[in-house]
This record gives C-alpha cells, sequence and structure tokens, in this order.
C-alpha cells in the first residue's frame, strides 16, 4: 500500500549552473545507481538518472493543520530507505519484516500511541492515519522528516546505505546538496515553533552552520538513544526552547 499524499518528487538537473557535474561524473554517479538497483530492483522505479537530470521520490510524514495547542516536534532523519518510500511510510519494518524499534522509542517518549496489527502494511496505515490526524499523542504533534531526501538502501551490507551513502553518492556536489535540503527544510510551516530534534550529529552541525538554529540531538541507535532519553530531551526543550522564529532563506 502507497500513502501517496506523505510521498514527493524531487528534480535535479545536475548540469544547471548550481551542480555543475561534467559528463564523466554523472556517468559516474549513474554507474553507482545501477548498483543500487542491482541490488535491489524497486529502487529503478523511484529513481532515475535520465540527460543529466535527477528524479527521485521521497517521503515525510508531516500533519497538514498546524493549528493544535500541542507542542510539535519535528523529528529529522538522516534519510529515508527505499523501503520506506516505496510503503509510503518511514520505518517501514526491520529487515526481518519485523516491527521497527523505533516506533516503541516514540511511544516510550510519548510522541506516538503504541500500534499492534498483525501485518506491517496495517500498522503503517494506522501510524500515517494518527500522524496526519494529528491523533498520535496527547501532548505533542508529531512531524517525520529526513535530512537528505534522497533515498539508499536501509541494510548497512548493502551498498551506499544510509546517509554515509547520501555524501558517498553525491560527493562532488555535497555542499549543494546539503545547501538544497537545508531550504527545504526551513520551508516547512511545520518547522515554525517546533522542537527541532535530529538524529545524526553530522548533519546537526550542518545544519547548525548554515541557519545558526541549533537543534536538539537525540541518536537513534547507541547511547543515549532509548525512548527515556527522548523523552527527557524533549522535557528539557519545552523549557528552555526560544520562541523564535526560524527565517527561510
Amino acid at each position: 500500500m502507497r500513502f501517496n499524499t506523505c510521498n514527493y518528487s524531487v528534480v535535479i538537473n545536475l548540469q544547471s549552473a548550481e551542480f555543475c557535474l561534467h559528463q564523466n561524473q554523472i556517468a559516474a554517479l549513474e554507474k553507482r545507481l545501477k548498483k543500487i538497483n542491482s541490488s535491489i530492483p524497486s529502487f529503478n522505479d523511484i529513481c532515475t538518472l535520465k540527460n543529466g537530470v535527477l528524479r527521485y521520490e521521497s517521503i515525510s510524514i508531516i500533519p497538514p493543520k498546524t493549528g493544535s495547542k500541542k507542542q510539535k516536534v519535528l523529528l529529522v532523519l538522516g534519510n529515508p530507505s527505499i523501503m520506506s518510500v516505496k510503503h509510503g511510510m518511514l520505518f517501514y519494518s526491520r529487515r526481518d519484516g519485523g516491527r521497527h524499534g523505533f516506533w516503541g522509542k516514540l511511544a516510550r517518549a510519548k510522541l506516538v500511541a503504541p500500534v499492534v496489527e498483525d501485518t506491517r502494511e496495517r500498522e503503517a496505515e494506522c501510524r500515517w492515519t494518527q500522524l496526519l490526524e494529528d491523533s498520535a499523542s496527547p501532548t505533542y504533534c508529531v512531524g517525520l522528516t529526513t535530512f537528505y531526501s534522497f533515498p539508499t538502501p536501509g541494510s548497512d551490507d548493502e551498498p551506499f546505505c544510509g546517509s554515509a551513502g547520501v555524501e558517498k553518492l553525491f560527493e562532488p556536489v555535497l555542499k549543494q546538496i546539503r545547501l538544497q535540503e537545508t531550504r527545504r527544510l526551513l520551508s516547512l510551516p511545520f518547522i515554525r515553533d517546533s522542537i527541532l530534534v535530529f538524529t545524526r550529529k553530522s548533519l546537526l552541525k550542518h545544519f547548525y552552520k548554515t541557519t545558526g538554529i541549533k537543534p536538539s540531538y537525540w541518536p537513534i541507535r547507541g547511547e543515549d538513544s532509548s525512548g527515556d532519553e527522548l523523552a527527557d530531551l524533549l522535557s528539557r526543550a519545552r523549557k528552555v526552547r526560544s520562541s523564535a522564529t526560524p527565517l527561510l532563506f
């Protein structure tokens, strides 16, 4: 099932004045994309590179109405997996098809309500509805997006996985990509008055350096990645967060 209202399209002319990639650089990128597609054939359904123009689908899950009196929280993940874009839901499932632990941590932090269904598809539909209708939490209005919009394999043993994979793919124009993605984030109406939480420290630093806006940091994995840690972070942020509104580029 696809929840297309959360998917969006990105078009980048890699030969434009902003990116200025040469033909050999475009050919190298095309070769890398084919390597991803050879491992995950469905990648070809959401990403194409033709005549120097890159087109791909991405995903954000953000409530369309922002009039709620609840505290808004915008979680900025590294980048979406190909599976997330394909199914229209971030953290759709683990590699083995099981429920991703991300959702349990968010439930522990009181950002979402626990959802238990007999299939990942039904779970995704339920979460999608709760998030977009702002019924996932009585305390918070939650939005989920990514810093890099480009989808990559989610598994560590796949080529060019995760946000590190995005940085390898687009190394010659990474500065331009980061600037473009920062502009996209700042253009989201939901970012206003939100507690902004990044899950990748390196991307947080780039965002802070570019905008002067310093998000909170919560790692998805490893030390300090529990739902309780996230709950404490949000509690502190509600007390000290600035009332300043981010300026658009």
